[in-house]
């Protein structure tokens, strides 16, 4: 089994591991105790402020001492609330159980007053557990008679977290499923205010939702003593329009709890019902996250810190999972501040248990793999490049890194000596990826192109290196050479910097034949290319050229051989013995160094000039004549640049009407060099060979204008003046003809 495949193997299984195990925890709480720690301190750390509206009314020590031991006769309660109702309060929440008959007078006493005053009152009902028949609960109501004079009827239940604390409560309760629903007293104090359910009570549709109260800091709520309100100290109008909730608060009373308000000691059931009360009117009650949402999010960091595994380094996984474990801290504490509570633990715990696993069998799947590939080269006899350390370590990992470090040196001195070979080949070469990435070049490839491309795609280098000629068929080899059976050998193409090339393309597989890249040869056959060219060249001047002089001096042969054809005949044969000087003075000056001599530029032209005046005056042409050279010199052969000028000139005279007036004019340029300038006053050059003028056997065929020849003249005339450093260019004139430039630098001094 490979290592990739294993190690996402073992990535699989842990994954699910942790997820089981995350699923786990939060359905049985087995990290309950620090989500409420957690939650304990983070609501602490902001309260809400405790509703003004809210009075206690306390059945406190005070009072059992005022009015004796515990329970009073209920006309006792009757001649509170009868005081409480002539104080107008908003509604009463009378937290006193009434499940059973007392004396006759007393109770009816307390009945009367319960419905006679202006605010409603609401009594509580409580449940008995276990319940009778079989049920979980049996409810036990107020007696009919108190049942008939209150408001409404509401539990009071408290519900007690696995550690003893309340925090949760339930806006309302069913004793079984198919029994009435019975809200909360504090949810009767709500609607009897605003007519309508809370908004937290419409949505718990099925009477199941627990929900997580917002408690103010300890003692915040106003609280009377019910003595001191029975004897009438307390102002008159403390108590209108007030939610007044009468309730026991002593500690023998038994109706005391543990909270986690963060002030320490117990809260009483009507201070818990006073916090519940002002959460219903904010709208703040902070609701527990449903299963489903809360499994997602449990497990969102384990997974995204799992996939991160993939890619990241050591490293990074180490910080990446400090910061997951801070993240799910954070969205905690942000959420609570949303009303949202979000138990982390779970979440934690997935984070802290990916992490070590992940770690552990990498490190295993890492270490069995480089066992069994140390083990392999070992057996390969000579491919193992160093023998493997044996004790220097009593660590088995430390040993196989001992022995892997051997080889990957060893391996990088072969990687040392095969860049070496490449950077050392006589021809450019280059290596590709299956994606067609460059990722090895040697120095020749990067001398020719002027930079580094390695690490760019192949297009891109192609384009450096293919003219726009000659991409096509590049293209159609590297696309063929995937096909061995369709592919051609190589491929040859013109550079943009004019060097000829030929391309091949060979594959790079590994042992089990998966494919690596491939190796792109370059070879530089320009020379070759070149020489080919000449031959061609050589070939048509033979068979061409100096065939057709040969043809003629022939055929004239054949005839009687008179003046006229002796002329002829001459003509031919000295026009073939120059066509053979020109051919082998152009290939001399290839192979030759370049020998000069300072020589006047003005008179070499004017000695060209009257060589050539006999011809010239045979056809009654003139030579006009300027110089404002300055008496330059230039650095010269002088007779292969005279013979070069001779060329214009007679070429001036050849394509010249009789009588006509050929201006040769010398100049200085705004820099170091010396302009020469022979116009004529022919019919000018074609325009279909004048971008290629002085190339070799550039020829028109058209009657006007230039004759049909070989050109060659004109190549020698190229050749010789860049021998000299200089240049040569021509162009129609204006006023009719054609106009040679010769551009060549002047003579150094000294």
């Amino acid at each position: 089994m490979s290592l990739r495949i294993r190690l996402a193997i073992e990535w699989l299984a842990i994954g699910l591991f942790a997820t089981v195990i995350v699923v786990t925890a939060l359905s049985w709480r087995g990290a309950a105790d620090f989500d409420n720690l957690l939650y304990d301190k983070l609501s602490a750390a902001s309260r809400p402020p405790a509703d003004t509206q809210v009075l206690l009314v306390a059945i406190d020590d005070q009072s059992l001492s005022a009015l004796g031991k515990w329970p009073w006769d209920r006309s006792v309660h009757a001649r509170l609330i009868e005081k409480l109702q002539s104080q107008e309060p908003r509604s009463i929440a009378f937290d006193i159980l009434l499940s059973e008959s007392g004396p006759t007078i007393p109770d009816q006493q307390l009945a009367r007053a319960m419905g006679s005053g202006p605010a409603p009152l609401f009594q509580p009902l409580h449940f008995s557990s276990p319940g009778s028949e079989g049920r979980a609960y049996d409810t036990v109501l107020p007696t009919p008679t108190f049942m008939q004079a209150a408001t409404a009827v509401g539990h009071v239940n408290i519900l007690l977290d696995d550690d003893g604390i309340v925090r949760r409560t339930a806006l309302c309760f069913r004793a079984d499923e198919d029994g009435p629903a019975w809200p909360h007293l504090v949810e009767l104090v709500y609607r009897g205010e605003k007519g309508s359910p809370s908004p937290v009570a419409q949505a718990d549709g099925n009477c199941r939702t627990e929900l997580m109260i917002p408690y103010s800091r300890r003692g915040a709520f106003p609280e009377i003593s019910y003595a001191d309100l029975l004897s009438g100290k307390l102002p008159d109008d403390m108590l209108r329009d007030k939610d007044v909730i009468i309730g026991a608060t002593a500690a023998g009373l038994g109706d005391n709890f543990p909270t986690p308000n963060g002030e320490g000691g117990l809260l009483s059931g009507i201070e818990i019902m006073a916090n519940m009360l002002g959460a219903l009117r904010r709208d703040d009650f902070i609701q527990p996250l449903e299963m489903p949402w809360l499994v997602g999010l449990s497990l969102l960091p384990l997974w995204l810190l799992l996939v991160g595994f993939l890619r990241w380094r050591p490293r990074t996984i180490l910080l990446m999972s400090l910061a997951s474990l801070a993240a799910v801290l954070t969205v905690s504490a942000v959420l609570l501040a949303k009303h949202v509570w979000f138990p982390p633990s779970a979440a934690l715990l997935g984070v802290l248990l990916v992490y070590p696993l992940w770690g552990w069998r990498r490190l295993q799947a890492m270490s069995d793999f480089m066992e069994s590939e140390l083990t392999a080269l070992e057996q390969e006899g000579d491919a193992n490049p160093l023998p493997i350390p044996q004790n220097r370590t009593t660590d088995m990992v430390g040993r196989q890194s001992e022995a892997l470090a051997g080889a990957i040196d060893h391996m990088r001195d072969l990687r040392r000596f095969v860049t070496d070979t490449l950077a050392d080949l006589p021809d450019p070469m280059f290596v590709t990826d299956p994606d067609g990435k460059i990722t090895l070049t040697n120095d020749l490839l990067a001398e020719r192109l002027a930079r580094d491309i390695s690490g760019g795609p192949l297009p891109e280098a192609l384009d450096l290196m293919v003219s726009d000629e000659h991409r096509p068929a590049v293209d159609s080899y590297l696309a063929k050479s995937d096909d061995s059976t369709a592919s051609p050998e190589f491929v040859r193409f013109m550079s943009k910097q004019g060097l000829t090339f030929v391309m091949r393309r060979s594959e790079v597989r590994s042992q089990s034949g998966l494919l690596h890249g491939h190796i792109h040869y370059l070879t530089d056959i320009t020379d070759l290319a070149r020489a080919e060219a000449e031959r061609e060249e050589v070939l048509q001047l033979l068979s061409h050229d100096m065939r057709a002089p040969q043809s003629t001096i022939i055929a004239l042969l054949d005839r009687d051989i008179d003046d006229n054809a002796k002329k002829r005949i001459e003509q031919n044969a000295r026009r073939t013995m120059q066509l053979a000087q020109d051919f082998v003075d152009i290939a001399r000056m290839g192979e030759t160094e370049f020998v000069g001599e300072d020589v006047l530029l003005a008179d070499l032209v004017r000695e060209a000039a009257d060589s050539l005046w006999p011809l010239a005056r045979e056809r009654s042409i003139k030579f006009a004549f300027w110089d404002s050279s300055n008496a330059a010199f230039v650095l010269a052969e002088p007779d292969s640049l005279q013979r070069a000028i001779c060329n214009l000139i007679d070429n001036a005279i050849k394509f010249s009407p009789d009588n006509a007036s050929i201006a040769i004019a010398l100049s200085r340029d705004a820099g170091q060099n010396i302009v020469v300038t022979i116009t004529d006053q022919g019919e000018g050059i074609a325009p279909d060979i004048l971008a290629y003028l002085f190339t070799r056997f550039a020829t028109t065929g058209e009657k006007k204008g230039r004759i049909k020849g070989t050109g060659l003249g004109l190549t020698f005339v190229r050749a010789v003046i860049e021998r000299h450093g200089g240049s040569i260019v021509a162009h129609n004139d204006e006023r009719g003809g054609a106009s040679f430039v010769i551009t060549l630098p002047v003579a150094p001094d000294g």
